[in-house]
């Protein structure tokens, strides 16, 4: 049975209780690591600069960019503590193999559902009608569900 390793306990153990509820089950029937909690500002403003130059006091998409979320004038679900969200990776990584996200996503959503939490996945972002930011398939991302809050 898989087990989180120290690095992945440390970041699950800065989300919300619930999530750390579902995840310690998902564990157990699937290996994955977690990249991600909790993040401060300055985490989420350095994610939010990659595919992205300053021009003229404004930061203009340059490339592929991760997050339309500054941390500033617009908050990440990661950015409370405890954190709304984590992001997790099937272990051993391959961020190329789609399908391990799926299989992953499946088993995640199917405890969460077990224990009556409501998780939303991000790669269900563009298909459920949420908020404009979420115009992209976010496979590592879940978050808690608005009603869990």
């Amino acid at each position: 049975m898989p087990t989180f390793g120290k690095k992945s306990l440390e970041k699950l153990n800065t989300a919300h209780p619930k999530i750390v509820k579902v995840m310690n089950e998902a564990i157990k029937r699937f290996d994955f690591t977690v990249i991600h909690g909790h993040r401060t500002p300055s985490e989420q403003f350095e994610l939010f600069k990659q595919g992205r130059t300053l021009q003229n006091g404004q930061w203009v998409k340059t490339g592929s960019t991760v997050t339309n979320l500054d941390g500033i004038n617009k908050k990440s679900n990661h950015n409370y503590l405890p954190s709304h969200a984590v992001d997790i990776v099937p272990y051993p990584i391959d961020w190329n193999n789609i399908q391990r996200f799926k299989d992953m996503a499946k088993i995640v959503l199917e405890e969460a559902n077990k224990l009556g939490i409501k998780l939303v996945w991000g790669a269900d972002w563009d298909m459920d009608g949420n908020i404009e930011e979420h115009k992209f398939k976010d496979f590592p991302h879940f978050e808690l569900d608005k009603s869990e809050l």
